[in-house]
């Protein structure tokens, strides 16, 4: 009487450990080691801007430790470019107070450990738009740090461009990231 039991009992344990989905870890990004970088041109000179304080979070396969999602969240506010006239006028053009910040959240994430190719939806000034990037992935004992680049259109946000002597700022606004998250 017992076969029969084990008989049932071994494809039935198999068919729940085959099912069983690899459990998924969320983690938040070490903020003191993450950042948001923009880029932004005039004939007359280029400047950055540079925000220590992008918060966000990614899921993880706890297992091989590959990103499944992520987002993020960064003031407008938070981002210095060493000349506050210019941080001023940034936050009058995004009407920072009625849209205080801008946030991404990933749709899709492919992730081999080394590069990171994600896909998702960005919202600055009340806007939502498609993005797509690549990203570089180094890990050591501790961390992992994901750093890239993708280039927005002001005027796709109904951004105004900024003006110096009449003369109007490039459309694009290049970003740069570095976020960095615990993995272990």
């Amino acid at each position: 009487m017992k076969t029969p039991f084990i008989s049932f009992l071994i494809p039935l344990l198999f068919m729940t450990y085959s099912f069983k989905a690899d459990p998924i870890k969320t983690i938040r990004f070490d903020k003191a080691n993450s950042s948001l970088t923009y880029h932004m041109s005039h004939p007359m000179h280029e400047w950055d801007g540079i925000s220590k304080e992008v918060d966000g979070v990614v899921q993880i396969d706890a297992q091989n430790l590959l990103i499944q999602k992520v987002a993020l969240v960064c003031k407008v506010s938070s981002f210095d470019s060493k000349n506050s006239n210019r941080d001023s006028h940034l936050l009058e053009i995004t009407e920072a107070i009625k849209y205080p910040s801008v946030s991404f959240v990933s749709t899709q994430v492919k992730d081999n450990g080394e590069e990171v190719e994600v896909q998702g939806k960005i919202i600055f000034h009340n806007v939502t738009k498609e993005i797509s990037f690549k990203a570089q992935s180094k890990t050591n004992a501790k961390n992992r740090v994901i750093t890239g680049a993708f280039t927005l259109a002001l005027e796709d946000f109904n951004l105004e461009r900024p003006s110096l002597m009449m003369v109007k700022t490039s459309n694009d606004l290049k970003m740069r990231f570095s976020v960095s998250f615990v993995t272990n």
